[in-house]
């Protein structure tokens, strides 16, 4: 690697790492409605405004020992994560499509979208239409910049109008790669919603796939959706495996009443929510309770699930409604009866999120896949899968 090599190299993963600072910004602010640009980024816990010298990339992070100067309040991991994994992909954008600068651009943007709406949809289960319908537009206007939309030029892509200029091709190509895009996961979405007799996918994901079909062309919107599909059974499926016995990350306060006024504190394990009908939990570690007790909860949802700025504190109450097990294995069905409609609205969104693992950011990986080695992934797609299927199966 030459000297200019390197120079264009550092430019690339720093651009990248200075994006990242900014869609920092944009994963907190933009599922809450809250203006990108102003105010500037202050301390959550001493409000004070952060300095230009503590918001470099990454580095600030290290040399802060991941606390605020002024008030010691920790600093999340992710801040640097989001800054670094922006700034590798910046780089790998270059690294792979660095020969022609306008689909390094375009692929660099692209992946950058990604990691935010990637970030925002494991936060909050939503894919924000602010990044996906003008993503959509952007990416299919600027089709003649890509050389991902050389039609005719590349195994994946095809002349739509033959003898036509190379731009209307483009434009065609990341037009149908767009309405492909969502026509699939729509149908998906249908069949799916049938099947199961309830919603089986959000329009987010549909306007994502559109969005990637506008960066990468029909066939290779494909192939980000097989990539996705793949990505979310095994790594969703070791993730729902990991979690599935885990406490959930909130706060509940059980306490009996009437004669069974003693402390019943306990821990979520596993949450059961059934669509119009009340919230039933499953939980464990209390004193041993007599079915039909009565109990009060006292629960706490986090911020981050309920798109607050504050933890939303609710007062419910139920009843035990059945017991299994004995001693440290004891589970007790607890029966929500009394609620407002917010206290129920929040506490099925928030019991949903927990088992439920997003498909976004795994059709995101696959987008980014196509985007950044699309030769490699056409090869293993139509020569490498079938030679490897032929070789195990016997022909």
């Amino acid at each position: 690697m030459d000297v200019m090599e390197i120079f264009h190299a550092s430019v690339a993963l720093i651009t990248g790492l200075m994006v990242g600072s900014f869609l920092n910004v944009v994963i907190w602010r933009l599922p809450r409605g809250e203006n990108l640009a102003k105010p500037r980024s202050a301390c959550p816990g001493c409000g004070k405004l952060i300095v230009w010298f503590d918001n470099i990339p990454v580095l600030s992070w290290l040399a802060l020992g991941a606390k605020c100067r002024r008030c010691k309040t920790p600093i999340a991991m992710r801040y640097p994560l989001v800054e670094l994994l922006t700034g590798v992909l910046f780089l790998l954008a270059w690294q792979a499509h660095g020969a022609h600068l306008g689909t390094a651009i375009t692929v660099a943007l692209f992946l950058a979208a990604l990691v935010a709406i990637s970030f925002i949809d494991l936060d909050h289960r939503i894919i924000p239409d602010a990044i996906s319908k003008p993503g959509i537009v952007l990416f299919v206007l600027a089709a003649p910049l890509s050389l991902l939309h050389a039609t005719g030029e590349l195994a994946w892509t095809r002349d739509w109008f033959p003898g036509a200029k190379p731009a209307l091709n483009a434009l065609v190509d990341a037009g149908l790669g767009a309405v492909l895009g969502a026509a699939v996961i729509l149908l998906i979405r249908a069949i799916g919603t049938w099947i199961l007799k309830k919603e089986a996918m959000g329009l987010g994901d549909v306007k994502l796939l559109a969005f990637i079909g506008a960066v990468v062309g029909p066939l290779l919107s494909l192939y980000g959706l097989v990539i996705g599909c793949f990505g979310g059974a095994i790594i969703g499926g070791i993730l729902f495996l990991i979690g599935k016995h885990r406490p959930m990350p909130c706060a509940m306060d059980v306490q009996g009443l009437g004669a069974e006024g003693r402390d019943l504190r306990a821990h979520f394990t596993r949450t059961k929510v059934r669509d119009g009908e009340d919230a039933d939990f499953e939980v464990h570690g209390a004193p041993e309770a007599a079915v039909g007790t009565p109990v009060r909860v006292n629960l706490t949802l986090p911020a981050t699930r309920i798109l607050e700025d504050e933890n939303a504190e609710l007062a419910l109450k139920g009843h035990i409604a059945a017991v299994e097990g004995t001693g440290d294995a004891r589970q007790w069905l607890l029966k929500i009866t009394e609620h407002t409609d917010l206290d129920a609205e929040r506490v099925g969104m928030y019991a949903r999120s927990y088992r439920y693992i997003p498909f976004g950011p795994f059709l995101a990986l696959g987008g980014a896949l196509c985007a950044l080695y699309p030769q490699h992934v056409h090869w293993f797609m139509t020569e490498g899968y079938p030679s490897f299927a032929r070789t195990l199966f016997g022909n």
